[in-house]
């Protein structure tokens, strides 16, 4: 009697486990459960946590086969259970298998299948057998072998008591498996039939973390086979369930289902929407094998949109973070995206370059639709160079192994390189042949484009009939219980919110009217110097009042404050000039006289200088000037001179003091690192150039100037390290910024910055 009473307590909890086996377990040991959750976010740090798990407690005897003991209740820290040291073994498995170790993750999964068989856990070991044949299906894809195995776990189940209780899980989990081992074998209504078959379940489950995983599963199903709009409800699904419940993790994988799903249809704009969301997650953790993956699909989609710059961001960033997970396949794709990023930038050594690299990693592993790729860019290469004969060769060798592929869009690239050989070749009655067929499959895709689109309007009219179906109903049932009651307020409220709204314009008027008034003075009195008459950008930015704040339009009028516009593109020369006799004015001359020609003097260069370029009045005696400067090697000199016969050409009948200290820097400062510095360090830079051609001019009575350089492969952390300033004199110290100037004496140079 006591024997069954056993039994059927084993029955119950493993019950418990078999209703909780498909969804995100949780354990009472915070070790565990942190490991569970990060498996598939960071499955370094949760293979490191399992590990420690069974190093640091003891398995229980044999005695502990109780019911107490094959529960996941542990308080007592020191030893570990049969049932959780099997978790612990399956959570590593999932983590070596995620980290690219199969045969390790098996051989977790053989050790925990013993321990079902020493403690008599049948319907645990039946799960530790369908791991088992999930791994060993993703690692071979041998979908026979796999479906084989499941049988015989289904014919193995009906052995245990109470079959139609326990089995319930185990079924799901068995369906699900066959359903996707049936969506990678192209059987795409069996599929969906197998999907089907256990929707029942999903409605009755009350695991969210199993719903959201099911709508994923068949989501990636239906995105496999280009099944689009189907896919979309999948994961919309999945993405509302994942915001209802407050799940960042599960929210970030659907994220990133989306971005490929959006990707694939050419919704390029959402695509970068929902990638982003999911690189901001996953790069919340280090060394996430995620991460890289979705910074490669967000640099492709930006690829596509011709941002090649924002792409080559992305392709970097993806890189770096790949050198840690060391996936050959994804740093040879990368490499070739890189290299056709730089082809269509028209950096030719560049992108052959990253390709050299890619074939290099090519020979060591088998890629075929990497190969082809790499084919292409060779042949791309080629006809830039204008190789015909490379072309053609390069293009007929992506194109053989495309047609093996069955990849369309890898045969219509290869059919227009090898056109545009011939024709190079002069042969243009072959390249026509060629030409034909690259025309030939782009009606192919098109045609498919449309039958999707024309899907996509059969789908989206059904959903807006039903909805509409729908709202009517309510509509019609709402109408006759609330009619009456709404007539009697309508009129009231109307009358209340015309008030409201008369007050209001009344109020928008009269603030509007104020505000015009503000800003009109504002641009009278602190978009220009008061006395020079140009633009102050000290001024502004200590003035500027919240009001004039929310005028973009007198922002783009003025460029306020945007000394640099577009810092991935803007290649600009600032010069900062101390012109003395601004400083001795009107001690000189009188304050009336002074005030004349300190504005016949702004007149005089705001003539002289012509858009794009910017000149500021930064401080008394002191201008800004910018103007762009597309080559980083041109002579400093010209525009130094360009700059000093403005001061001479001003009022030449007057006597001023004609000495002009000027200091000059490039943007970007250092050549690899374009957002390294901001507009605010980039000017603090300036000045202690300024300072010290200043202190070469108080010497010697004489005209200075001074422009600070750095050198090519000038590293951003050199000045990274808060003090610009100190920063800098470190840098020019160790070689790293170069010092040229008009005061021959470098050292000495030297010697007055590192005193600043």
């Amino acid at each position: 009697m006591r024997k069954l009473r056993w039994e059927h307590w084993l029955c119950v909890l493993l019950l418990m486990l078999t209703s909780h086996s498909m969804a995100n377990p949780v354990y009472t040991s915070p070790t565990l459960n942190e490991a569970n959750n990060l498996v598939e976010i960071v499955p370094k740090q949760a293979r490191q946590l399992a590990s420690d798990y069974l190093a640091q407690r003891k398995l229980s005897d044999n005695s502990e086969k109780s019911p107490a003991a094959i529960s996941r209740d542990e308080a007592d820290n020191r030893v570990r259970t049969p049932g959780a040291t099997i978790d612990a073994l399956s959570i590593l498995a999932d983590a070596e298998f995620n980290l690219g170790n199969p045969k390790a993750a098996l051989k977790h999964l053989a050790e925990a299948k013993t321990l079902t068989e020493i403690y008599d856990l049948p319907y645990l070991g039946l799960d530790v057998q369908l791991h088992q044949i999930r791994l060993e299906w993703r690692f071979s894809g041998n979908g026979i072998l796999a479906r084989e195995k499941l049988h015989k776990v289904e014919e193995s189940y009906t052995s245990i008591k109470n079959p139609e209780q326990l089995a319930i899980g185990l079924k799901y989990q068995i369906t699900m498996l066959k359903g996707e081992i049936a969506s990678k074998e192209g059987e795409l209504d069996l599929a969906n039939q197998l999907f089907a078959q256990v929707k029942p379940y999903i409605e009755q489950v009350k695991s969210s973390y199993i719903v959201i995983n099911y709508h994923l599963t068949v989501g990636n199903h239906l995105l496999a086979h280009k099944q689009y709009n189907k896919a979309l409800s999948e994961f919309l699904v999945a993405y509302w369930t994942a915001i209802e419940e407050d799940s960042r993790a599960l929210l970030g994988k659907t994220n990133y289902c989306l971005g490929k799903l959006f990707y694939d249809r050419k919704v390029l704009d959402k695509a970068n929407n929902h990638l982003s969301q999911a690189a901001d997650f996953y790069d919340n953790y280090q060394d996430s094998p995620v991460l890289p993956d979705i910074l490669k699909l967000m640099g492709d989609s930006y690829y596509y949109q011709g941002k090649y710059n924002l792409a080559l961001v992305q392709y970097f960033n993806a890189m770096d973070h790949e050198r840690v997970n060391n996936n050959i396949l994804n740093e040879i794709d990368i490499r070739i995206a890189l290299s056709a990023t730089y082809l269509n930038l028209v950096n030719f050594p560049l992108a052959e370059q990253y390709l050299e690299r890619a074939e290099e990693l090519l020979k060591y592993t088998d890629a075929p639709k990497q190969q082809s790729h790499a084919y292409l860019l060779r042949a791309g290469l080629s006809a830039e160079k204008r190789l015909a004969d490379q072309t053609i060769e390069n293009g007929k060798k992506a194109l053989e192994i495309a047609q093996h592929s069955d990849s369309i869009n890898t045969q219509k690239h290869a059919y227009r390189l090898i056109n545009r050989g011939y024709e190079l070749k002069g042969d243009y009655k072959t390249a026509l042949q060629y030409f034909k067929n690259y025309s030939a499959l782009v009606s192919i895709e098109q045609h498919q484009m449309d039958l999707i689109s024309e899907d996509a309007f059969r789908q989206q009219k059904e959903f807006v009939e039903r909805n509409i179906h729908l709202t009517g109903q309510k509509q019609e049932l709402e109408h006759s219980q609330t009619e009456y009651r709404k007539f009697q307020k309508i009129a009231f409220a109307m009358f209340i919110a015309a008030s409201l709204l008369f007050l209001f314009l009344l109020r928008r008027g009269h603030v509007m009217r104020l505000q015009k008034e503000e800003i009109d003075k504002l641009n009278q009195n602190l978009f220009k110097h008061s006395r020079s008459g140009l633009r102050n950008l000290r001024m502004l930015n200590a003035k500027l009042p919240a009001s004039l704040e929310a005028s973009s339009d007198q922002f783009e009028k003025w460029h306020v404050g945007e000394l640099i516009h577009e810092p991935l593109n803007d290649r600009l020369r600032f010069v900062m000039i101390d012109v003395p006799f601004l400083r001795n004015l009107h001690m000189q001359h009188g304050y009336i006289e002074g005030l004349k020609l300190e504005k016949q003097f702004g007149d005089f260069l705001r003539a002289k200088v012509s858009a794009p370029a910017r000149i500021y009045h930064f401080s008394d005696a002191n201008l800004l000037y910018i103007e762009p400067n597309s080559d980083r090697n041109t002579s400093p000199e010209v525009l130094i001179e360009k700059i000093h016969q403005w001061v001479e050409e001003f009022k030449p009948q007057r006597k001023l003091n004609r000495v002009v200290r000027m200091g000059m820097v490039d943007y970007p400062f250092l050549p690899r690192a374009y957002t390294a510095l901001n507009d605010k360090e980039l000017l603090d830079i300036l000045l202690m150039a300024t300072g010290a051609a200043r202190t070469l001019s108080l010497d010697d009575g004489n005209s200075h100037w001074v422009y600070l350089k750095a050198i090519e492969n000038a590293p951003a952390a050199s000045l990274a390290t808060g003090n610009v300033r100190k920063a800098c004199k470190h840098s020019i110290s160790q070689g790293l910024i170069k010092v040229h100037s008009s005061f021959n004496n470098e050292e000495s140079l030297k010697k007055i910055l590192k005193d600043d």
